[in-house]
């Protein structure tokens, strides 16, 4: 039997070891002081099944406080306890008495064979999972356990471990509970953990000191798992750190990454250095060969690919523009097409109105029903297909009517009389008075003319001034109280202008007066 009395301040991690075919239990006696805090955090015990920090922990939990652990019997021969106390409260500490017993001879109860390997004092080493024992894997296998074993590697004091792996396979990948690699530093408790690798890639992992520590765990119970790396002693030569020297020593190669590495490892086919200028320019070789075969490769590839995407934009873009002129001419032609239409139409229509009087480019309906241009030979036009009797009042002079004036049935006109000289007379229908067409006689109301609901110009009730020496009168010709002809009788007689404000004079002639 023997006590361990731990009283003082530290980080103690012990690991008792039984003789072959016994196993471990772990009694606390007399006093358990250490510190209580939530989860233990602070100061704390723990105790786990096997010789590592990663073994399976005993209780599941840490133990803290005044309360004594339960008994504790480990399933092998080894017991790992792991004390820690920080620099703040300080309590007594705890008493513990292990002892060993006599393994029940069950066979499901093997004693397990130990799996570990070391790499110790190396400039560069192999890891391999074809390493392990065949006997330790033929013994797994046979009594169900899963394969667990590690590699410790340790090199130079002040000088660090670089770890590359080449190949990794698992059979089970992104299972972290069946097979996985895990990767410590100097020290197994899940605290110095720096890595897990379970999927199907595992990245180089460099250690924080001189020892790095490698396990390999496959519960699946088969040789589908395995992973094969190297690994590589260097000196980290960055100004922050305390081994600095401004270049590399003799006996040492520069990797031009802050780091060194032992010279004798220049040019022996294997890739030291993180970016492998350790390799470059070695006698004999042909990777620098095969690098500029690969680069002129690539070269080729990414120009045609670059090639191809300038072939394809240029394309694409004629191809838009051909498309877009044949859309506008296609609107071109269509646009012609419809104008030719139009102009079809209008000729149409007035070759069948062609039997009234021409008509004007305007459309005018009352340039349409008369010609301006010649007042003493245009007839003038009256809607309805008949001529309404026009009179003049005149207190002096007779009326009688014309002979071979195309206007003669049914209209009187003035007698001839000394008139005064005059020039531009035209007459017009009462429906011509409301159109807002020009006047194609030369006759136009200035700019300065009203807009009312008069008819519109030139007509107008009030006579102005043209230019030096010349005006423009009106003269508005209405119906007398004589009845009309006898073909016109009451019920279709026309209203004459004084009659109503909605009707418009039937006749009005103009004339400029110089």
């Amino acid at each position: 039997m023997t006590n361990f009395i731990f009283t003082f301040n530290l980080a103690f991690i012990d690991c008792p070891q039984a003789p072959s075919g016994h196993l471990i239990t772990l009694d606390f006696w007399d006093w358990f002081s250490i510190e209580d805090s939530t989860d233990c955090k602070n100061d704390y015990l723990e105790v786990r099944d096997g010789p590592y920090g990663f073994n399976k922990q005993i209780g599941d939990r840490k133990y803290c406080g005044n309360d004594f652990p339960p008994i504790m019997a480990s399933s092998d021969r080894h017991l790992w306890i792991h004390f820690h106390s920080d620099e703040n409260i300080e309590c007594k500490g705890f008493k513990a008495v292990f002892d060993f017993k006599p393994r029940p001879s069950l066979p499901s109860t093997p004693e397990i064979i130990p799996c570990h390997m070391k790499k110790e004092n190396m400039d560069q080493g192999n890891l391999n999972s074809s390493e392990i024992p065949s006997h330790i894997v033929e013994f797994d296998l046979k009594h169900g356990l899963p394969v667990d074993c590690i590699w410790i590697i340790e090199v130079k004091p002040n000088w660090r471990v670089h770890l590359q792996f080449e190949e990794f396979k698992l059979e089970a990948p992104n299972n972290c509970e069946a097979n996985f690699v895990q990767i410590f530093h100097d020290k197994t408790d899940m605290s110095s953990k720096e890595k897990i690798f379970c999927g199907s890639l595992a990245d180089p992992v460099m250690s924080k000191n001189n020892v790095m520590i490698v396990r390999f765990y496959n519960e699946l119970l088969t040789n589908k798992s395995f992973f094969v790396a190297n690994f590589t002693a260097f000196r980290d030569n960055s100004k922050h750190s305390p081994n600095y020297i401004k270049d590399c020593a003799a006996d040492e190669f520069d990797c031009d990454d802050e780091t060194c590495i032992a010279r004798s490892l220049k040019c022996n086919n294997l890739y030291n250095c993180r970016f492998r200028w350790d390799e470059d320019d070695c006698p004999g070789s042909t990777d620098k060969g095969k690098n500029n075969e690969q680069i002129a490769i690539i070269m080729v590839i990414f120009s045609l690919i670059l090639s191809g995407m300038c072939f394809t934009f240029i394309f694409n873009c004629i191809k838009k523009l051909v498309r877009d002129h044949r859309t506008i001419q296609e609107y071109i032609r269509q646009s012609r097409e419809q104008l030719e239409l139009d102009k079809q139409e209008q000729m149409e229509k007035m070759s069948k109105s062609g039997s009234r009087g021409p008509r004007s480019s305007s459309g005018s309906p009352s340039i349409d029903r008369f010609e301006l241009g010649n007042s003493g030979t245009t007839p003038c036009y009256v809607p309805g297909g008949e001529l309404l009797p026009i009179l003049i009042r005149h207190s002096e002079h007779s009326v009688s009517p014309p002979n071979g004036d195309p206007c003669s049935q049914g209209i009187y006109t003035v007698d001839t009389e000394n008139l005064p000289e005059m020039c531009d007379s035209a007459c017009q229908t009462r429906e011509s008075l409301f159109t807002t067409q020009g006047y194609s006689s030369g006759n136009s109301t200035p700019n300065h003319s009203m807009r009312t609901n008069s008819p519109p110009a030139p007509f107008s009730t009030f006579g102005y001034k043209k230019d030096n020496n010349k005006f423009k009168a009106e003269a508005t010709i209405e119906m007398g109280g004589h009845p009309p002809p006898n073909k016109y009788d009451d019920k279709t007689k026309r209203p004459f202008s004084v009659q109503t404000t909605k009707s418009a004079p039937d006749v009005i002639v103009t004339t400029d007066i110089y």
